[in-house]
């Protein structure tokens, strides 16, 4: 014995077979695709303006650089200036010890002379006397 279905007239409808259109209410994953997207942007945008920061950052440590050298530089420049002076009064000093030095000498010199000129005189007024007085 065999059966054998047959379908007699409209079949029912069952709520199994019906496709229902809801609204899509998103899953836990693409809200957090959503959100990883804008976190990348935000990312990308905050990278940029780093970038921005650190070629300013970079500029003021060149122009502060720059500062120091030349006030290194000026700074340098004072004490060479100062050496300068100091060689020159070094000189100066040298020349006036020189020149004291030669007029000493030539004071001395003169003095040793007028000295002996004297001494001289005295001996032979010494003699003159002591001759005067024996005879």
């Amino acid at each position: 014995m065999v059966l054998v279905s047959a379908s007699v007239g409209p079949r029912p409808v069952y709520d199994s077979d019906v496709e229902v259109c809801e609204p899509e209410i998103p899953t836990h994953i693409e809200i957090l695709v959503e959100k990883l997207n804008l976190v990348e942007k935000e990312n990308k945008y905050l990278k940029k303006k780093l970038k921005i920061i650190e070629d300013k950052n970079m500029e003021l440590e060149l122009h502060v650089a720059d500062v120091i050298d030349d006030r290194k530089m000026k700074i340098d420049a004072m004490r060479l200036k100062m050496d300068a002076m100091r060689l020159k009064m070094d000189e100066m000093r040298l020349k006036i010890r020189n020149i004291r030095k030669y007029a000493i000498d030539k004071e001395a010199w003169y003095h040793y002379a007028v000295a002996s000129i004297v001494t001289l005189v005295a001996i032979l007024i010494a003699f003159f006397v002591l001759f005067k007085c024996f005879t």
